[in-house]
């Protein structure tokens, strides 16, 4: 009888935790359409374990959406080009905590073509690094969740022109949820964030979602969408907190292989598909990731 009563208890747990990811995450698309591959999972490492991830991004375009609209369509743009190196990871602290990082350089080159004049800007330096620290909440193997509070130390000048980041401090609550129904090997990863800048001018609304199963015992395929939105505060200022504004619909995929137990490269293409101001870029990435 007890044991019934805790297998239902369970069951009524996973159908209110599946209700409520729904619900957030539709609320997240609704808002972007109106107007991160997750870095760090639900599942909270052990004290001492975790995992580290370097990655090469390369990211082009020459198209440009709306500055004045949200909108799947472009128009001809500047075309730039970034490359970007990238460390991630998560490491346990035990009881539940851990701390995740993602610390960025970045070359940016745009160029813009005017009256026959083709002139060319660059920027190169370190760019938005962020450590976050993370309690987990529910931890079963079919479903867990996670609270993180995030702090994003800038690595450029807002007057660095082109921009590398913002240009500025924010502080970043972070709910993440897991799923692994036990069907051929499926999972489900969606993360629901908020980046408040410290000058009051902006917020940015984010949500990564991925779903991934095995295509081989080495081989697992992910399927990606990022959503992002911005929403101007009472201090945003035009002239200065350009920097912070970020509104986008990102979808795409990724290829994680297996190599050893504790190793294990992955291939990435993403896709801007619509947003506001930002380029329609294209984006290729190549890591590797390693367990310990």
């Amino acid at each position: 009888m007890k044991r019934r009563t805790i297998c239902e208890m369970a069951s009524c747990a996973r159908r209110l935790a599946w209700r409520r990811a729904g619900s957030a995450l539709t609320c997240c698309v609704l808002t972007t359409a109106a107007t991160g591959p997750a870095l760090a999972d639900a599942w909270i490492p052990s004290a001492g374990a975790g995992d580290a991830q370097v990655l090469y991004l390369h990211e082009s375009g020459d198209r440009s959406f709306p500055a004045d609209s949200f909108s799947f369509t472009t128009s001809p743009s500047t075309r730039e080009h970034v490359n970007q190196i990238r460390l991630t990871g998560e490491h346990g602290l035990g009881q539940r905590f851990s701390l995740d990082y993602d610390l960025r350089f970045g070359f940016l080159d745009r160029t813009k073509t005017s009256h026959g004049d083709t002139v060319t800007e660059s920027s190169a330096g370190p760019q938005d690094q962020r450590v976050t620290l993370n309690l987990g909440l529910h931890q079963g193997a079919r479903f867990a969740d996670a609270f993180g509070v995030g702090f994003v130390a800038p690595g450029s000048s807002a007057s660095n022109r082109p921009r590398l980041d913002s240009g500025q401090w924010a502080i970043e609550p972070i709910y993440r949820a897991g799923f692994q129904p036990g069907f051929r090997g499926l999972i489900v990863d969606f993360d629901i964030a908020s980046r408040l800048f410290a000058d009051g001018g902006a917020a940015q609304f984010r949500s990564h979602v991925s779903v991934s199963a095995p295509l081989s015992r080495r081989v697992r395929l992910a399927a990606k969408l990022y959503v992002a939105r911005t929403v101007q505060l009472s201090g945003y200022n035009d002239a200065l907190d350009k920097g912070e504004l970020n509104d986008v619909v990102r979808i795409g995929g990724d290829l994680k292989f297996r190599l050893t137990k504790n190793i294990e490269p992955v291939v990435g293409y993403e896709s801007n598909i619509a947003g506001i101001r930002g380029h329609a870029n294209h984006r290729i990435s190549l890591g590797i990731k390693i367990k310990y």
